[in-house]
């Protein structure tokens, strides 16, 4: 729509400035055509400043790492056999701690002792 009326006021411009030119041209003129064009001024609003938030700083934890233990302890007969497999000869055991079953016996004719660890299975140590 500004646009239209810039050409039009353009427009009437240019015809009352020629209406004047043959205006001037006639003999005796009481009054002249005086035309002010003013330059339009436009008041542009300010650019919108948004200010956005930073993005959160999401802190990844790794997953909490969870030990199960076997469920039981090492029977005394398993820490026999097991001690028993392994070379000792006249096996007993001798001691029975809440983390190693130790188990003490001959091999070669030599006193020697073995440690199984107190858990399920009686793995050695």
């Amino acid at each position: 729509m500004s646009s239209f009326v810039t050409k039009f006021a353009v427009a009437t411009a240019i015809v009352m400035g020629s209406l004047g030119a043959i205006a001037t041209t006639a003999p005796a003129q009481a009054a002249s055509v005086d035309i002010v064009v003013k330059p339009r001024v436009v008041i542009k609003p300010a650019p919108r400043v948004v200010i956005k938030q930073a993005p959160r700083v999401v802190v990844v934890r790794p997953a909490p790492v969870i030990v199960v233990k076997p469920a039981g302890r090492c029977q005394p007969g398993l820490a026999l056999a097991k001690a028993s497999r392994n070379g000792l000869n006249k096996v007993a055991i001798s001691h029975i701690g809440p983390n190693r079953v130790t188990v003490s016996g001959k091999i070669r004719g030599n006193w020697a002792k073995v440690s199984f660890a107190n858990v399920r299975g009686c793995p050695g140590i």
